[in-house]
């Protein structure tokens, strides 16, 4: 979790110059290609870091550490495979795919830009999946802070070089800056491991290892769901670059107007709603081995309780986070991107957005309990409820266009999550106590609703400074928020004991 924020710190600096560099237009442009990218890479990876790191863990958590090290390399060989046959074909269609999929033949040459990277984040993903499935979470945290360093570096150093230019030049920065980051992230992975290798190689055990076919179907059968939904996940990325900016045309507004609302809503809106995954994503890449090794030891009370704090976490800090997004949206655009019209539609999913961090914990936990293929159904049935939602924009006025398909994407985090717990419900009983994870926290954001712009506006008046404003009434407002989780005991001297 603190490498997640340290790298969501570095990378929204990083977007906050980008924004001001090459402007919405240009990171439109760039996040229009970025689910191109994502969805390749899930297609290399066929969901292996995900199976690794539940099957390494039940290995692990029966003392067959010869038999983890073989799923390792097993997994490892196959996404090799398939990477290099995926690079090779996306290398020979990037005309194509900016033509033809992506409507804007500029992207081109990002998509070559981007195209190394794919090989460096499938064979990282694989090592990361491992040391997840023994519970080392350091290598993964490590990688990820040098390889964000890199990439922001080397997309500023190029930035400066491609000051003067012209836009599609300039956005070949975060293309590269991106490759070459993914490869440092890799390289440091690989030292890691090999640091790690004896210490593995001392636990051998008499165990004899299953077959290679065996683990192969086992690995398929899992990773094969995951992939699916993955890739269901990213189309819902892919859908919203290729559909919004075409919507937006359909309803009157030009190429270069679309792509900058796209750009505002992508690269500047939703990466806003996303910094509280910071929480949700450290806590389900622990969800799914801590999990799986409770259901390999047939333990119904140990998956409860981990679900229980995961969900209760998610929803404390979650809740925090959209209180604040919703009641001062414009200062917080106008202060990271200093395009404060931004707010309008943060604002309109800041709410909606606490569905889309339990969506991902209850993703989390369905993985664990070896139930992917649930996630993959609801995902596609919240996908199918969006895109419906974005194609009947074209039967109201162009005015509410743009925040009927803002809306549509925070209704996609509803339905995604309420199904997702449904799902669960069938196989663990996780009897959710509503007083101590719902109505407190709920409570406690009432506070910040009554005292964040009131201190805000005390502090502009006294100041005049954007920065200290904001800054101050948001901490004085969470510090309110928790003060009154600690006085009711939402927060307990547990909690506190298991942070030491």
């Amino acid at each position: 979790m603190i490498a997640g924020l340290l790298n969501r710190v570095l990378g929204f600096i990083l977007r906050i110059i980008l924004v001001r560099i090459i402007g919405d237009e240009g990171l439109g442009l760039f996040q229009m290609v970025f689910p191109i990218f994502v969805t390749c890479s899930i297609i290399t990876t066929l969901g292996l870091p995900v199976a690794i790191s539940k099957f390494v863990s039940k290995e692990v958590a029966q003392n067959r550490y010869r038999n983890a090290l073989k799923i390792f390399k097993i997994s490892l060989l196959i996404v090799v495979g398939s990477t290099i046959l995926v690079v090779s074909l996306f290398a020979k269609n990037t005309d194509f795919i900016a033509a033809n999929l992506l409507n804007d033949t500029r992207t081109n040459h990002i998509l070559l830009a981007i195209t190394p990277a794919l090989l460096f984040v499938s064979i990282s993903s694989i090592l990361r999946g491992f040391f997840q499935g023994l519970r080392i979470m350091t290598p993964t945290a490590i990688s990820q802070i040098i390889e964000q360093i890199a990439r922001m570096t080397i997309t500023l150093l190029l930035l400066a070089k491609l000051m003067d230019t012209s836009l599609k030049s300039k956005t070949l920065a975060p293309a590269i800056g991106t490759s070459a980051g993914e490869f440092v992230g890799l390289l440091t992975l690989g030292a890691i491991f090999m640091y790690y290798l004896p210490q593995l190689r001392k636990y051998r055990d008499n165990k004899k290892a299953e077959s290679t076919i065996t683990i192969v179907k086992n690995l398929m059968k899992f990773g094969i769901p995951i992939t699916i939904g993955r890739i269901v996940a990213s189309l819902m990325y892919t859908v919203e670059a290729i559909t919004i900016p075409g919507k937006l045309q359909q309803v009157g507004y030009s190429i270069s107007e679309a792509t900058s609302l796209y750009g505002q809503l992508s690269g500047m809106v939703l990466q806003l709603i996303y910094l509280p995954t910071i929480i949700t994503i450290a806590l389900s890449s622990n969800l799914v081995p801590a999990i799986s090794e409770s259901l390999a030891q047939n333990n119904e009370q140990a998956i409860r309780k981990r679900a229980h704090e995961a969900i209760r976490l998610t929803f404390y800090f979650g809740l925090l986070a959209v209180s604040i997004l919703f009641i001062v949206p414009n200062e917080i655009c106008n202060l990271f991107f200093n395009h404060p019209q931004s707010g309008d539609v943060l604002r309109i999913i800041a709410i909606p957005a606490i569905f889309l961090y339990l969506a991902q914990i209850s993703g989390g936990i369905l993985q664990g309990l070896g139930k992917p293929n649930l996630v993959v159904k609801n995902s596609v049935l919240g996908l199918l409820a969006e895109i419906g939602m974005i194609y009947s924009v074209i039967y109201f006025p162009s005015t509410l266009a743009f925040k009927i398909i803002t809306l549509a994407i925070g209704i996609r985090y509803l339905i995604v999550a309420l199904l997702n717990f449904k799902s669960i419900s069938k196989f663990v009983k996780l009897k959710l106590p509503i007083n101590h994870l719902f109505i407190k926290p709920i409570l406690a954001s009432t506070i910040v609703f009554l005292t964040l712009r009131q201190i805000y506006q005390m502090m502009d008046y006294i100041s005049s400074s954007p920065v200290l404003s904001l800054s101050t009434s948001i901490i004085i407002s969470t510090l309110f928020y928790f003060a009154f989780l600690v006085w009711t005991n939402g927060i307990s001297s547990d909690d506190f004991k298991k942070i030491k």
